[in-house]
């Protein structure tokens, strides 16, 4: 898919554009885009937004929200994401211990289904981590300062990295988590609310997204009382979880922390989250433990396909990119109405496959996945820029930049790391 003009409820927007040697990965794209600018609500009275939940459920849910925002503003749809993002800051109150409420209507209302009041409302407690990693990294790829400015969302930063983190540190070790009751109504220390994470009081998703929150807040927000508190509990949290964390029974990083010790049972979510936040440190034991969760992807598959959109992230973060393929080709082959699986599909092609990451000082990072063939993003937006890469294979790289300002590119191609400032209106090509 090149890049076009597609119409959509919030009017006509220039949309990057997908191609590679893959033709089921290009077709999966046009797919996904099409798809994910159904989703979008605008209208009098409706908070700017996307749904984000289950398709019998016209709302957006804050787990959604976080996992669609990437392929959001992929989209063109930063308004919609600002506005959803402020709306659950807001709703982490004090009466709340700071737990973000779980899901709105598209009107801004509070959804019935998943509140009843203040203590008594669906949370889960990897969601307001995700939601203060997702706003920083929102800043990253949109330069909009006030990710960084308003009070709203300041305050929820603080109050989610300090507060949060006391008022639900159930086993005194600096992890935030929940009683193990297993009522997602009185508060679930993870995002598996199936059976397979029986009694678990901090869970393998909670500590990840916890870390992930505390390095965005320490590089999203440099020179500030906070960001020194967040780099701390981001060392210390590493610390922790490779001392204790780690079975070296099993070869594996356990799935949590239960009552009765460690559980080292996969279970989806807390068995993937290390890897997809990054917190596994690369090397034997991430190697090992990705091994573990392959094994555990075949012998009990996930039930429900908003799971599988992660596993892209997880695999691609430590190189194991065949697997990776693996995953997005089956998103893709699912069609799902899934809102989820659209928005990540976006995300999982034009910047997974691509390797394009923005760092907190603006440099861009590429990084061929597809080392078989030959991929292409164009228009990509990053900031003010629109920025084009393509792979071929892993022995070259070329990029373009247009917009008001030159670009750092580094670029990681057959092993080697190039680092070029490319200006505006430019290509530049880094080899093997």
């Amino acid at each position: 898919m090149t890049a076009e003009q597609v119409g959509n409820p919030g009017g006509e927007r220039v949309l990057p554009g997908f191609r590679t040697s893959e033709p089921d990965l290009e077709s999966g794209y046009t797919w996904a885009v099409r798809r994910a600018l159904r989703w979008v609500r605008h209208g009098d009275g409706i908070v700017p937004s996307y749904w984000a939940g289950l398709t019998d459920r016209p709302m957006f849910y804050s787990r959604d929200v976080a996992h669609q925002a990437l392929g959001a503003h992929l989209l063109g749809l930063d308004r919609e994401n600002l506005a959803m993002l402020r709306h659950f800051a807001a709703s982490a109150t004090e009466a709340r211990r700071f737990y973000p409420l779980w899901a709105f209507h598209f009107d801004g209302r509070p959804a019935e289904i998943d509140y009843h009041s203040d203590d008594d409302f669906v949370r889960e407690t990897p969601a307001p981590f995700e939601l203060v990693e997702k706003c920083l990294e929102s800043h990253r790829w949109t330069g909009d300062d006030r990710y960084l400015t308003e009070p709203v969302l300041t305050e929820f930063y603080r109050a989610v990295v300090t507060d949060f983190v006391r008022l639900h540190d159930v086993l005194g070790t600096g992890v935030a988590g929940e009683m193990g009751t297993g009522d997602i109504f009185a508060g679930s220390p993870t995002y598996n609310e199936g059976s397979r994470a029986p009694g678990l009081q901090v869970a393998g998703d909670g500590i990840a997204s916890q870390w992930a929150a505390m390095a965005a807040v320490r590089d999203g927000l440099p020179g500030t009382a906070l960001a020194e508190h967040a780099a701390a509990e981001a060392d210390r949290l590493k610390r922790h979880f490779e001392a204790a964390w780690w079975s070296e029974e099993h070869r594996r990083y356990v799935t949590g922390m239960a009552r009765g010790g460690p559980v080292t049972a996969f279970a989806y979510e807390p068995s993937w989250f290390p890897a997809v936040k990054g917190l596994a440190e690369p090397g034997p034991r991430a190697d090992a433990h990705l091994d573990f969760v392959s094994r555990g992807l075949e012998s009990a598959p996930p039930p429900n396909i908003e799971a599988f959109t992660y596993l892209p992230e997880a695999f691609l973060r430590y190189g194991r990119d065949a697997e990776a393929l693996r995953w997005i080709r089956h998103l893709i082959a699912s069609r799902a109405a899934y809102p989820e699986v659209s928005f990540t599909l976006v995300a999982h092609l034009l910047t997974g496959l691509t390797g394009l990451h923005v760092a907190a000082d603006g440099a861009l990072t590429t990084r061929s996945h597809l080392t078989g063939g030959w991929v292409e993003a164009t228009g990509v937006p990053v900031r003010d820029l629109r920025v084009s890469v393509r792979h071929d294979g892993d022995r070259s790289s070329t990029l373009r930049v247009a917009g008001p300002r030159p670009l750092r590119w580094i670029a990681e191609v057959g092993g080697r790391r190039v680092e070029q400032v490319v200006l505006p209106g430019t290509e530049a090509r880094a080899t093997a």
